[in-house]
């Protein structure tokens, strides 16, 4: 590729910094929507570079935008900010110093990644054509800050595309860019049954709420099977469920929540209609009434299947120059294809509305995300870097359509 000496020199220098700016955005964990200091530091960062920015509506959040002074395409890069509620095992030197609050997840490695990234795209402006959009998000844990970002006009105008990435729990080095839905649109509801109170020496004068509650549960637990394509990639769970007051009375309410993951927008929508259509159809049958209270999750995150195979091609085409000094190029390094897992990422919100892709880059096998024991080999931000710089530069370079 064109000027990925120049990427390579530029991330190269860069690389100590960048691992300096993680290992302070480790060590001063904040959950969503706090990320006070996290932010200050990345604003004090773009500062630095000469880099114009906005602070979002949405608290926290930073917008940064290189402009190359040429006419063409607008590119979105998002990384996430915020750290979960978990107290840290690891006995890194660098170790979170905010009980109780880690980054398990690797979006202290995202922050400093994009801000790396920001620097050497910036030094490049003359060898890229268009914008490029820096988003460094609140919130992607339990929070949907991208939603509430794009709620507040991120999208008012639409970028071309949009990249993003993510650490991953596989062995250093290994780049995985799915095809399609690569997560799972993840949904909750809560179920309240409404029966009649009785005492049990005189059952048939009351309605039994837990047992139209039972009966309700039992059905729905047909519906992945049943009502929904096999092909689809759907789970229904009942996780929590509480009624009644004594073993005597015949209890007048009954409460259970379900979360349902489902890989498309059909799947969904079939999965909402057989929910509300089995529990309405079993309470009134059987003598109560269902409430419903629906919360929207995350959006699954949809790799565009023509930009994904592009970035994955662009990786293949460069794979020496790319892992040349930081390490062996693995036997595997790069997973291409239908890689569909069905937990959530807010990432989402704008593979929805915009050409995505989304790119896991593996940095050790150590524990799984959200543990505390989770860590990275800091080595491989540099591939992370190397490896958005280069797609950043090559996109907006691209004349070609490269999406579905």
């Amino acid at each position: 590729m064109d000027h990925l000496e120049k990427i390579i020199k530029l991330v190269d220098e860069g690389a100590e910094r960048a691992i300096e700016i993680r290992r302070d955005i480790h060590q001063h964990p904040e959950l969503a929507f706090h990320e006070e200091r996290t932010s200050a530091l990345v604003r004090r960062e773009l500062d630095a570079m000469g880099i114009p920015y906005e602070i979002s509506p949405v608290k926290t959040g930073t917008i940064a935008t290189i402009d190359s002074g040429k006419p063409g395409k607008l590119l979105l890069l998002r990384a996430d900010m915020d750290a979960l509620p978990i107290q840290e095992q690891t006995g890194l030197p660098f170790a979170s110093e905010v009980p109780n609050v880690m980054h398990a997840c690797g979006h202290d490695v995202h922050t400093a990644n994009l801000l790396a990234a920001a620097r050497v795209l910036n030094a490049m402006k003359e060898n890229w054509s268009g914008r490029i959009r820096f988003v460094f998000q609140p919130a992607e844990e339990r929070g949907g800050g991208g939603r509430e970002m794009i709620k507040h006009g991120l999208f008012d105008e639409m970028p071309d595309a949009c990249m993003g990435m993510h650490v991953d729990v596989k062995p250093q080095g290994v780049i995985s860019i799915g095809r399609k839905s690569v997560s799972a649109f993840s949904d909750a509801y809560e179920i309240v049954i409404h029966g009649k109170s009785a005492h049990s020496k005189n059952p048939a004068i009351g309605i039994d709420a837990v047992q139209i509650a039972a009966a309700v549960i039992t059905a729905l637990y047909q519906i992945v099977g049943k009502n929904i394509d096999p092909m689809e990639h759907s789970t229904l769970n009942v996780g929590l469920i509480s009624g009644g007051l004594a073993s005597n009375i015949v209890p007048d309410r009954a409460e259970f929540r379900v979360m349902t993951r489902n890989a498309t927008k059909e799947a969904r929508a079939a999965m909402f209609e057989s929910i509300e259509r089995l529990t309405k159809g079993i309470t009134e049958a059987m003598g109560g009434t269902a409430e419903f209270n629906f919360h929207e999750g995350y959006a699954a995150v949809y790799n565009d299947d023509k930009l994904s195979g592009w970035v994955a091609d662009l990786i293949r085409e460069n794979a020496e120059e790319l892992y040349d000094g930081i390490g062996e190029i693995p036997e595997n390094y790069l997973r291409d294809g239908e890689l569909l897992q069905l937990g959530a990422e807010d990432f989402g919100f704008y593979a929805q509305k915009a050409p995505s892709c989304f790119i896991k880059m593996a940095v050790g096998e150590y524990a799984s995300a959200h543990n505390e024991h989770f860590m990275v080999d800091e080595h491989w931000i540099q591939l992370m870097t190397r490896v958005m710089c280069m797609a950043a530069v090559a996109f907006q370079n691209e004349s070609r359509e490269i999406h579905e």
